[in-house]
């Protein structure tokens, strides 16, 4: 059972790593983006990287598919 419980364990911080990967590369992004306001590409790679920080943090609150059933 303890091993069980493990991978369960293992699996969520899989989860919370894949989400802090796309909260990190939403922020590099967000800061090119940044540095490139002045044109429309420029918000436009802000906001997606924003979307991506936003989409990252909602994502670690999200229960895994698993413990839903």
């Amino acid at each position: 059972m303890t091993d069980l419980q493990f991978l369960r364990q293992s699996e969520v911080y899989s989860l919370m790593t894949v989400s802090w990967i796309v909260t990190g590369l939403g922020i590099i992004v967000s800061l090119l983006g940044y540095y490139l306001t002045p044109s429309a590409w420029g918000y436009g790679i802000l906001g997606f990287g924003l979307a991506h920080v936003l989409l990252g943090i909602l994502d670690m609150f999200r229960a895994p598919s698993r413990s839903r059933q």
